[in-house]
């Protein structure tokens, strides 16, 4: 039997992460500290307390929410791994997956819960 490899895996999330961040997050970025602050009525309604309750209220936004900030999570502990093992730290390369990994499904957990008891 080979030893096939997970890297691919990881790396197709790493993707589909890296892109979630760039196009989601300068977009929340916008909608949140621009158009919000400069009094466009749609976006600062959305952005009080009862605008963040209504839009949660919804089960598809929050998997969508969970689903984003799950990639992004994977995004950044790949990144970290693979910056770790570029600059030769004095650790296992296994050692760093764990924690890489390990980082982004507690992030990954956390969010579950979190948007699970809203």
């Amino acid at each position: 039997m080979s030893g096939r490899s997970h890297e691919p895996l990881f790396w197709s999330l790493f993707v589909v992460g890296s892109v979630l961040a760039a196009v989601i997050v300068p977009a929340l970025i916008l909608v949140s500290s621009v158009f919000g602050p400069f009094g466009w009525r749609w976006f600062a309604d959305a952005f009080t307390y009862n605008g963040v309750r209504d839009l949660l209220q919804h089960a598809i936004v929050r998997l969508a929410i969970g689903a984003v900030i799950a990639l992004i999570a994977v995004h950044a502990c790949h990144r970290l791994r693979h910056l770790a093992i570029d600059l030769h730290a004095p650790l296992p390369a296994g050692l760093i997956g764990v924690v890489a990994y390990g980082g982004a499904a507690a992030v990954t957990i956390l969010t579950a819960i979190f948007l699970a008891l809203i």
